[in-house]
C-alpha cells in the first residue's frame, strides 16, 4: 500500500509514500501493518498525518523521537486483505497476480510473477522464468492493459501478455 521513507523533524514523524490509486486513500486504512525486509509484520497506528510535496508526513502512535522513527526507514505499509473493497468487472489488486503463470506470445510459458514493483508508470510484474529460459534471472513485464496485458484470469491463476522470448 506504501512505503516509510526518511525522517521528519526531530519528533518521530516519517516521509510516507502511498501507493494507492488515490494517495490519500492509504490514510481511509487502519490499521496499517509495516515490515522490514526480512522481517514480520506488525501493527502501528496513524496519530497525524498531512500532505507534503508529493508524499505525506506521518506521526505513528509511540514514535515519539528521531532515532524511534528511523528504525522504521524502509518499512513496506501493508493492511488487512479483508479491509479492501471488493473488486469490479476487470479490476484486480496487483497483490493478486503474485503466483499466476505468464503466459506470453504462441503460447509461451514466461514464468511465475515472483512480486509486483510500483516505480512510477505502470507497476512491473517480476517474473522468475520457466525452465525453458535458461541464464535469465527474472522478467521485468510492465502491468499495462491492452497492448501488453491481454487477459488476466484469476481462477486460472494465468496472465496473458503480448510479451516475446526477447525480454
Amino acid at each position: 500500500m506504501g512505503r516509510i521513507g526518511s525522517t521528519y523533524g526531530i519528533k518521530g514523524y516519517l516521509k510516507v509514500q502511498s501507493f494507492t490509486e488515490h494517495p490519500e486513500n492509504l490514510f481511509d486504512y487502519s490499521p496499517w501493518f509495516i515490515r522490514r525486509r526480512g522481517e514480520e509484520w506488525r501493527e502501528v497506528q496513524v496519530d497525524a498525518w498531512k500532505l507534503h510535496g508529493t508524499g505525506f508526513i506521518v506521526k505513528l502512535h509511540g514514535v515519539d523521537v528521531r532515532e524511534e522513527a528511523a528504525l522504521l526507514t524502509g518499512s513496506e505499509i501493508g493492511i488487512k486483505r479483508s479491509s479492501l473493497p471488493e473488486t469490479s468487472g476487470d479490476e484486480v489488486y496487483l497483490c493478486d497476480l503474485e503466483g499466476c503463470t505468464v503466459i506470453g506470445i504462441n503460447d509461451v510459458n514466461l514464468g511465475t510473477v515472483s512480486r509486483i514493483v510500483d516505480q512510477g508508470a505502470a507497476p512491473l510484474m517480476v517474473v522468475s522464468p520457466s525452465d525453458h529460459t535458461k541464464g535469465v534471472k527474472e522478467i521485468l513485464i510492465p502491468f499495462v492493459r491492452g497492448p501488453i496485458v491481454k487477459d488476466v484470469d484469476l481462477t486460472t491463476s494465468t496472465i496473458r501478455v503480448e510479451w516475446g522470448e526477447d525480454y
